[in-house]
């Protein structure tokens, strides 16, 4: 089922039933950065296809994405027809296209799944921009992430087989500058989204919204995502 959802900057994106990660803070993020339009945008972990669907409808046509679950790809293929042509599946570790082929790369909660991530970073996503090209992130925080999981999936060692690559703030930058990025910027977002509201207030209720909004005002260290930009 396709739901429309109002955005923090009232903007209303699509998105799907079982569509994984917040689509409107990525959105919202990706469009600080005034992109043109005719710009080749990539959007790896793409799932379904949601972010780069919101794209295609406020212009950007040159979109792709890929996804390593064939059943998610064949699933944003029906959603989507638009971007039939658009979504494909590739092999973990993998990303296939040219060098040099992209403006932009995105990878929105989607650091944290890949093993060895900085080796994928350094050889896959850097390869494949462009001289100067953007790479857009979003993961979660280490030291606030770990503690969630244990308490949403009731184990202490359960996230270890879906989030192999936590970082901290620290080590996220110290790996970033080793996959030889540039103008490396890490900040806070917006977490306030109806998305994380949502998640926080079925699992904790009332108290688990409640943190949420203090979770807002935590300095960037302890903040419980990293949004950020950096250069080939």
């Amino acid at each position: 089922m396709t739901k429309l959802e109002k955005g923090e900057q009232d903007n209303k994106i699509t998105t799907q039933q079982g569509e994984m990660g917040n689509i409107q803070s990525s959105l919202d993020y990706f469009l600080k950065f005034n992109i043109p339009k005719d710009a080749k945008i990539l959007d790896v972990g793409c799932n379904f296809g949601s972010l780069i669907h919101n794209f295609y409808s406020l212009g950007y046509t040159n979109v792709y994405g890929i996804e390593i679950n064939k059943e998610a790809v064949d699933k944003g293929k029906t959603f989507y027809p638009e971007l039939s042509e658009k979504l494909s599946v590739h092999n973990p570790g993998n990303i296939p296209f040219d060098s040099d082929s992209f403006d932009v790369v995105l990878m929105f909660d989607v650091i944290e799944h890949v093993p060895e991530v900085e080796k994928f970073l350094k050889n896959e996503v850097k390869r494949v921009l462009k001289a100067e090209g953007l790479f857009l992130f979003q993961t979660p925080n280490k030291i606030i992430n770990i503690p969630w999981e244990i308490i949403h999936r009731k184990s202490l060692t359960k996230w270890k087989e879906y989030h192999c690559s936590l970082q901290t703030l620290i080590s996220l930058k110290k790996m970033l500058a080793k996959a030889d990025f540039s103008s490396i910027s890490v900040k806070k977002g917006n977490i306030l989204t109806r998305y994380n509201k949502d998640k926080v207030s079925k699992k904790l209720g009332v108290i688990g919204l409640s943190l949420l909004y203090v979770l807002q005002s935590f300095p960037l260290i302890a903040y419980p995502n990293f949004w950020g930009v950096c250069k080939k």
